[in-house]
């Protein structure tokens, strides 16, 4: 009896060192990421002064220029002017060139990201990898004067009701939709839609999380489900909103002519499929949303495009990823964050441009995107190097 219960504590006693190891190791990926933040930074920084050329910015120095009060014909209405009133009023340093503000708020902001990064469960190898790429993309296109860093500050206000202690979800998603809902109000409208989204896609997501099991036809399911909203909330715009209806089914045969030479025009989503209607609108709309996920054509316009290319098609299998696994995340904060996520990402399908913006912004949501991407339903399994790490070579 003595040697049984001998052998149950050694056990243990084996099994709780093995779990402290574990930890360890986590322990020594979360400082190996969050060490790496500030070169990558730093590289960023250095890409954005001397090696990106300056059409990959003609936006943020259109903002600068506003701003200033030199941009003259070049100034735009609407959420350019709303967005350079801001920054002239956050000007406490006379910051007068973009390099200026892109130092300046990526040292912020960074500072903010390894917050957010800290507090998030510890980082696989995958994890780290992509973690880093985001922080490289933010400091070079977020992290500066322009419309982005706001949209990262609406959405890191989204993380903040996300992570608020109250046990009611529905009080929570009402709350983020609400905050992206004030967004419409001044900056940019369609986020009333996305606002809408989420909490469509909140009830139904919420249904098949109560479900037992989920297979792949469970998750087409929730894909057909999520393209339904979308066509219904076409047909009821059609009725009672005619002209914002009419003004989505135009929108991308505008963008052609409205971006003529720009940096952007050589990443336009155009509909592939020429003609009108709601029917054919949905039939472009699947089209483009797979475009979107899967960008297999950016890899045909250059290696530039080749780590945009992998970054989205990360984004798209850890957001798969998730989806086959809902009804055993038991998270409520990761949960609510899949809900705000694949609301966004409804909403970007009928309103990103090009295929540049559709990165950019994407990376601006990192306060909710990370939250999809470190948590422990994301990560490899251990290869057989690090079980032997943690069992001590058993």
């Amino acid at each position: 009896m003595n040697g049984t219960v001998s052998a149950a504590r050694a056990a243990r006693m084996s099994r709780k060192e093995r779990r402290q190891r574990r930890l360890a190791m986590e322990l020594r990926n979360k400082n190996a990421l969050l060490a790496l933040i500030l070169p990558v930074m730093i590289a960023a920084k250095v890409m954005v002064a001397y090696l990106l050329p300056p059409k990959y910015f003609y936006d943020n120095n259109r903002m600068l220029a506003m701003m200033l009060g030199t941009a003259g014909d070049n100034a735009w209405g609407g959420s350019y002017e709303i967005a350079a009133d801001l920054f002239r009023s956050l000007n406490f340093a006379d910051l007068e060139t973009m390099v200026d503000w892109s130092i300046c708020l990526g040292i912020i902001f960074t500072a903010l990201v390894a917050f957010m990064i800290l507090r998030a469960e510890a980082p696989d190898l995958l994890q780290s990898l992509f973690i880093l790429a985001t922080v490289g993309l933010l400091n070079i296109y977020i992290f500066t004067i322009g419309k982005d860093i706001i949209q990262f500050a609406f959405f890191f206000a989204v993380y903040v009701v996300l992570l608020l202690p109250l046990d009611n979800a529905l009080v929570k998603v009402l709350l983020s939709a609400g905050i992206l809902y004030y967004e419409s109000t001044f900056f940019r409208e369609y986020y009333i839609l996305i606002a809408a989204l989420i909490l469509a896609v909140y009830v139904i997501l919420e249904f098949f999380r109560s479900r037992r099991q989920l297979g792949v036809g469970s998750v087409l399911l929730i894909i057909v489900l999520l393209f339904a909203v979308i066509y219904a909330m076409m047909m009821t715009a059609q009725r009672i909103m005619p002209s914002e209806y009419q003004q989505i089914m135009n929108l991308r045969a505008g963008y052609d002519t409205a971006f003529g030479d720009s940096a952007d025009s050589a990443t336009l989503i155009l509909n592939l499929i020429p003609g009108d209607g709601l029917p054919l609108f949905m039939v472009n709309y699947v089209i483009n949303a797979f475009r979107m996920m899967i960008p297999v054509e950016l890899t045909m316009r250059g290696a530039y495009y080749l780590p945009f290319f992998a970054f989205q098609c990360m984004v798209t299998a850890y957001m798969v990823n998730l989806l086959r696994q809902i009804n055993r995340i038991d998270e409520s904060t990761l949960f609510l964050a899949v809900c705000v996520f694949l609301g966004y990402m409804l909403g970007s399908f009928i309103f990103e441009p090009d295929f540049g913006s559709w990165t950019r912004h994407e990376a601006a949501t990192f306060p909710v995107l990370h939250l999809l991407v470190l948590n422990r339903y994301q990560k490899i399994p251990l290869t057989q190097k690090e079980r032997v790490l943690i069992d001590g070579g058993v």
